[in-house]
Formats: structure tokens, C-alpha cells, sequence
């Protein structure tokens, strides 16, 4: 009786452990941080660190000329889009890049390693742990980009950088997916056109991402699809959270299965920011239904996704 008593006390420290990770995880800052570095003088090659809880990653980009590293003006939303845009057909630079999702891992260690904790942290039939960490499936990927990639300045402060902006054709790989918070063996290939970029400033943060693309799996349980993609968030740091276009972010996204075209799902996340402590950080949370109309798994995977509606939920904290 006393060990059974102490197994499970035991057994609840370890849920309680699992479960202040996962949430400390969910609030880990943002940062939006990227860190570069320019290996040589002639700022021909770069060398970039991105850290947050849902995508971390670390490259490395080489023009394919003898030019250095674009600059592109980055003081206009919409002119800078445009700059990426008209950049596209023109490829510059090639990128390598190895990156991990931090989050959805913790999420696979909490379901293989804390079983209750995953099990009794629910409302209703919603999952808390799957919820915070939905709507990643790859825990890691290799990746090589082809097209260009701009350091964004600002003219108006005397050309400093403030980010890094991508406008190509990127592949990424990977043997690893992940269904429900459990790993499986999967060796995918996706294929995409892309812009993207981030311009952090001590007044606001702004990050984007368009694209489009293809999904392979390697693993027969898990369905091809085609990928369209929509993503753009926005924090000033010194205006009201209740402003709805300057403290606010936006991603919609769907799937079509390759085989036939069929909608497969559809996903939309709306995310509102909330400054604080005079403008030193903001407090976020992002939102959002994922609406599976057909499961992307089939065979013995097939349970791991019904068709219906999901909750995605995304704390977090923007500096």
C-alpha cells in the first residue's frame, strides 16, 4: 500500500513537472530574436541564429555572384513586399539551413513520458498539451533555399539592420513526422515558393510569411497534399492592444490531397497583442480552429485524425 502510495505521488511529481514544462515552454518569449553574422568583410556570406519555442533555426547563405548580400529598404510594409516580389524570378543567393520545433517535441516527451498529466490536462474532448503544440508536424528538417535573401534596413536610421527578408524556392527534408504528439517514422520531401521575412525594431515587430507548395511523404500512412499558406503579424509595442490592425496577427492555411484535389483542411488563427510595462514587451495569444474536413493519415495511422474541428491555442510573449 505505501509503495503504491509513493508510486503515485511520485508518479503525479512527474505529471506536475511535465505539465509547469510545457507551460513555461508556452510562454517562452518569442523574442522574434535572430542573430547574424557576417563571416567575411566583404558581407558576402551570412550566418543566421533564430531562436523561438515553435521554430528554432540556424543558416548559412552564400550569393551566387560576387555581390554581396542584398539590402532592401524596409520603412514600407508594402514596398518592401513588392521589392521581394519583383526579386523573385532573379535568384541571388542560396541558403542551407538545419532547424527543430522545440515546442512540438516537448509535446511528443509529455505524451511518451507524462501519459496522465497528457491525458487529465483537457477541457471537454480539447487536449491542452495538443493545442498548445498543433499545427507542427515536423520536429526537424534540413533545408536549401534557392532565390534571394535581403538584410532589411531602414533608411530613416541611418541604414541600420533590423531583419532578414527571403523571397525563392525552398526544399526541405526531414524522417521524422508527427501525428497526435507521437512521433513515427516519415522520410518527407516538401517543395515551395515563399516570401518571408521578419523586421524587429525597438517600436514594433513585423513578420511575414506567403507560400505554396508540395508535401511528400515517404510513409505511406501519411497523405501527399499541396499547401497554400497566408501568415502576417504585427506588435507596436507603444499602442493600445486594442487597436485592431497594430497589435493583431493572421495566418490562414490549407491543405488540398494531391490525389484528387479534395480539401483536406483548413486552418485560421487570430492572435491579439497586449503591450505592457510602457512598451518593454507585449503579452500574446493566438487563437484559432483547424477545421479537418478528411484525415491526412490513413492505415494504421488513421486514428491518430478524425475529421472535425481542432483548437489551436498559442501563448506567448513578444520583447
Amino acid at each position: 500500500m505505501r509503495h503504491r502510495l509513493l508510486s503515485s505521488i511520485a508518479s503525479g511529481s512527474r505529471s506536475l513537472r511535465a505539465g509547469l514544462a510545457v507551460l513555461a515552454l508556452a510562454v517562452v518569449p518569442a523574442w522574434a530574436k535572430s542573430f547574424t553574422w557576417a563571416p567575411d568583410s566583404a558581407g558576402r556570406t551570412q550566418v543566421e541564429l533564430y531562436l523561438d519555442p515553435y521554430y528554432s533555426a540556424v543558416n548559412y547563405t552564400h550569393p551566387l555572384s560576387r555581390d554581396s548580400i542584398r539590402e532592401f529598404d524596409s520603412d514600407g510594409e508594402r514596398a518592401l513586399y513588392w521589392s521581394l516580389l519583383y526579386a523573385l524570378p532573379f535568384p541571388h543567393d542560396v541558403l542551407f539551413e538545419m532547424s527543430a520545433n522545440p515546442l512540438p517535441l516537448a509535446g511528443v516527451a509529455i505524451r511518451e513520458n507524462a501519459p496522465g498529466f497528457y491525458r487529465d490536462a483537457s477541457i471537454r474532448d480539447v487536449r491542452i498539451v495538443q493545442a498548445v503544440t498543433e499545427d507542427y508536424p515536423d520536429p526537424w528538417a534540413f533545408s536549401v533555399f534557392f532565390g534571394n535573401v535581403a538584410r532589411l534596413v531602414s533608411k530613416a536610421d541611418s541604414g541600420k539592420l533590423h531583419g532578414i527578408g527571403y523571397s525563392g524556392i525552398l526544399a526541405s527534408m526531414g524522417n521524422r513526422h508527427i501525428a497526435g504528439n507521437v512521433m513515427v517514422p516519415d522520410k518527407w520531401l516538401e517543395l515551395e515558393l515563399k516570401l518571408k521575412g521578419e523586421d524587429i525594431r525597438a517600436s514594433r515587430n513585423l513578420s511575414w510569411s506567403f507560400r505554396g507548395g508540395l508535401i511528400l511523404h515517404g510513409n505511406d500512412d501519411i497523405v501527399d497534399a499541396f499547401c497554400l499558406s497566408v501568415k502576417r503579424s504585427r506588435t507596436d509595442f507603444h499602442e493600445s492592444g486594442l487597436l485592431l490592425l497594430r497589435n493583431s496577427s493572421a495566418e490562414f492555411r490549407v491543405h488540398l490531397a494531391k490525389e484528387d484535389l479534395s480539401l483536406m483542411d483548413c486552418q485560421l488563427v487570430i492572435g491579439k497583442k497586449f503591450p505592457m510595462v510602457d512598451g518593454k514587451f507585449a503579452l500574446t495569444l493566438d487563437l484559432g480552429v483547424i477545421r479537418q474536413i478528411s484525415s491526412g493519415y490513413r492505415g494504421t495511422l488513421a486514428a491518430r485524425q478524425s475529421a472535425n474541428w481542432k483548437l489551436v491555442l498559442r501563448p506567448n510573449v513578444d520583447f
